[in-house]
């Protein structure tokens, strides 16, 4: 293969991009749970943007300055150890000295602060005296905060409420405390500013805090500070730390890292991209104090999605399940927590429905907005049955099934009752909430599903891609209740399945075009705009064999396939906008997905095309990862990828993307029910050449693994150790039979009804896709 057709720019496909692209610049990110820290590279907050101490998506800190003798300290450096700390480096010179001294021209004050974030902040201050001359100053820190909503950020946002300051001396404590009410809700928050150790006595107004300083010469003075946010009326305090152990979080964070799959690149600059993937999954944890460590879910993404986000929590567990099954058995158990179950039409929620988002700033908590617990959403539904699925066919735990079927049943009672509402077979969706979100499907933006003149698509719609995921969770769902043993109820899903598929293929595929209609409109008529909907179909596994590679080819032709990925929309559609939320810009999670299809029907080539455009564009990127979307802009226009100007930077499932197209080129498939691991062709593009996995669990196995590429793309594979019952299998490549007409589905199927006891096979056979069963 010519890989210079592949890669952007030409050359090595992965070549480092230089310094990078930083989705932040200017600003700094650290954060830990449900605090973000965002400030400049100074450290100063001035509450513009997004800059602040955010707390359960409220700004508790909007503004702190320090000055020294009442300058703004200048920059020298700084660096982020660790996602949840910031370290800056400050310099305040002092005038009037000379070579002869004792003041020299280069003395100066240096100050030290050392952040760390997590239910609040710790801020610990160095100041040091860089001179033979004893100096007399005061160290001001200015402290501001204006209690609004993320969502806010950026633009006029009216002022709620009232905040009240004070300050106890004695307890060298000051307190900002906000209250709210409208409508009969009452929204408090407050923040309390603690000096911890100070190696002098603080004085405040109620707006800063001042410390009188005398440093002798080389003098060196410390302080701590700890801003506790207050939540529910508790107040929250930065995580306990000793030198020793650190943290709790320090020491989670040190399991996760010796637990989870460690995958061993070839290339050096590849493994920093997938390591850096897997950190940022650990990072974005929405960890509190008494949470399970085999139980847990990542936070969408930073700094604007903390917080409880149904279909990306689903997601990122099952894109990332070679790493371990944590984030699937977390993700699962706080979405089960939250299904609803009445009707209410601020909140777009029916009995079943499965949650969309869960926010906690003011804009919720005030009733202006639905999101307390808002349900406007066609997708988590379907996640949640194919993470169940997954979780299970990594870890063989039939308890995990038992515990959640009747979470999983009451979502297609859901589907059958609410979202299929004309009883055609297809779920539509509509807009009830006032403030709720137009689009319910995979696409939720209100612009995002248009006619082909350019003309917005009225609601109720029926998107392609949402069919699709109905169809895979109907299997699934099946293939659960089989090993449940309830074969009969197991049929009536597969015959909804097939009808289904059925009905799909004669509703959305439109032969002048060679591609699936974006929707159904309200007259039922195919939306033919033409974007990356289709590709969730792949994935799926919905679309016949036969037009697998016309629907691919179309995914990959110049207007849609940027160079970077797959765009959300056509390049030739009057709507498109290369930095348009859904209107044409490049999402690596549904990239990801249509890399997956790409595997399940025999295109390796495209697999290849779409993980070397994804890791090309995570190098040119600082920090080596992928933001949350990219921009549309053709790759062979810019050797650095535009980027959507409010992306989330990392976000989860753009880190589970990375980690899933590991997954994919390798073709594992687990089936831990049967102590099965399948290798399904495993390929390594030329960029990697060699790849190891160390650690790899399936069911109560583990097991190493060393791929090696042969020159045709193939990877052999060597078992370097394993632990506990797995046999591994590799499946055949197709060699001359066309992939999508007789290919590696059909091979492990004869193999399944050779080997497998009865149940077990049908089980696995349904998760293959095999709507016979």
């Amino acid at each position: 293969m010519d890989w210079s057709q592949q890669a952007p720019g030409g050359g090595d496909p992965l070549r480092p991009g230089g310094p990078g692209l930083n989705p932040h610049y200017p600003w700094i990110v650290v954060y830990q749970g449900y605090t973000v820290l965002v400030s400049r590279q100074d450290g100063v907050l001035e509450g513009v943007g997004r800059e602040g101490l955010w707390d359960y998506d409220t700004r508790i800190l909007s503004t702190h300055r320090l000055r020294l003798a009442g300058e703004l300290p200048r920059y020298i450096s700084s660096g982020e150890p660790e996602p949840d700390r910031w370290v800056g480096h400050l310099r305040v010179p002092r005038p009037g000295g000379d070579p002869v001294g004792p003041l020299l021209p280069q003395d100066a004050l240096t100050l030290k602060v050392d952040r760390r974030v997590g239910c609040g902040m710790r801020e610990r201050l160095t100041l040091r005296n860089h001179s033979m001359v004893p100096v007399d100053t005061e160290l001001a820190i200015e402290l501001d905060g204006d209690f609004i909503d993320i969502q806010e950020a950026g633009r006029e946002a009216p002022r709620r409420g009232r905040t009240d300051r004070g300050w106890d001396g004695g307890a060298r404590t000051l307190v900002l405390d906000h209250r709210a009410e409208l409508a009969g809700r009452e929204f408090h928050r407050g923040l309390r500013v603690r000096v911890v150790a100070c190696d002098s006595p603080p004085e405040s107004d109620g707006r800063a805090l001042r410390f009188p300083l005398r440093l002798p010469a080389r003098g060196v003075w410390r302080a701590t500070l700890e801003y506790d946010s207050l939540v529910d009326g508790e107040w929250r305090t930065p995580l306990p730390e000793s030198p020793a152990a650190g943290t709790p979080r320090d020491r989670a964070r040190a399991e996760w890292r010796r637990t989870r799959t460690r995958i061993v690149c070839g290339s050096p600059f590849v493994e920093a991209i997938i390591d850096r993937a897997a950190e940022d999954l650990f990072s974005l944890r929405a960890w509190e104090y008494d949470e399970a460590p085999d139980a847990w879910f990542p936070n969408a993404g930073v700094p604007t999605y903390t917080g409880l986000f149904g279909r990306d929590a689903l997601t990122a567990g099952w894109q990332a399940a070679l790493l371990g099954p944590e984030m699937m058995r977390g993700a699962l158990a706080r979405i089960a927590a939250t299904q609803a179950v009445e009707d209410s039409a601020w909140q777009d929620a029916e009995p079943g429905k499965l949650i969309h988002e869960m926010r906690r700033g003011p804009l919720a908590e005030l009733g202006i907005t639905p999101q307390r617990a808002y349900y406007g959403t066609q997708t988590t539904p379907a996640m949640f049955m194919l993470a169940l699925s997954e979780c299970w066919h990594w870890t063989g735990d039939d308890a995990l099934l038992r515990r959640y079927r009747d979470v999983a049943l009451r979502t297609f009672d859901w589907a059958e009752r609410y979202g299929d509402r004309d009883g055609d077979g297809f779920l539509e969706y509509v807009k009830r909430s006032p403030k709720g979100l137009k689009n319910h499907a995979w696409k939720d933006s209100d612009e995002a599903i248009r006619y082909p003149d350019g003309t917005i698509v009225p609601n109720p719609i029926a998107t392609v891609e949402e069919q699709a995921y109905h169809y895979l969770a109907l299997l699934r769902m099946a293939e659960v209740l089989v090993a449940l043993d309830e074969e009969d109820r197991a049929e009536r899903f597969l015959e909804r399945a097939r009808r289904l598929r059925t009905r799909w293929q004669e509703a959305f595929w439109v032969e002048d075009d060679g591609f699936y209609a974006m929707a159904l409109d309200p007259a039922k008529r195919p939306v033919r705009s033409i974007g990356s909907n289709p590709g969730h179909a792949l994935g799926a596994g919905i679309i016949p064999g036969g037009l697998a590679r016309r629907v691919a080819d179309r995914l990959l032709a110049p207007d849609l396939f940027s160079g970077w990925g797959v765009r959300t929309l056509s390049g030739d559609h009057p709507s498109y906008n290369p930095l348009a939320y859904h209107l044409g810009t490049v999402w690596p999670v549904e990239n990801a997905t249509f890399a997956l299809g790409f595997k399940r029907y025999g295109l390796d080539d495209h697999v290849d095309r779409i993980a070397t455009a994804l890791f090309a564009a995570a190098g040119r990127f600082q920090g080596l990862r992928l933001p949350e979307l990219l921009g549309g802009d053709p790759a062979d226009e810019a050797a650095i990828p535009t980027i959507y100007p409010a992306s989330n930077s990392p976000q989860a499932w753009s880190a589970s993307a990375t980690i899933q197209l590991i997954q994919i080129l390798l073709g594992l498939y687990p089936f831990a029910p049967a102590h099965l691991l399948f290798l399904v062709r495993p390929r390594l593009p030329a960029w990697i050449g060699g790849l190891e996995l160390h650690r790899l669990r399936v069911g109560d196995a583990t097991v190493s693994l060393r791929f090696r590429r042969r020159e045709d793309g193939r990877a052999e594979h060597e078992v370097l150790e394993r632990d506990g019952p797995l046999h591994i299998l590799e499946a055949p490549p197709p060699d001359d039979v066309a992939p999508e007409e007789a290919g590696w589905l059909d091979a492990l199927k004869g193999w399944i009804l050779a080997h497998l006891p009865g149940r077990t096979a049908r089980a696995l056979r349904i998760a293959l896709g095999d709507t016979e069963g």
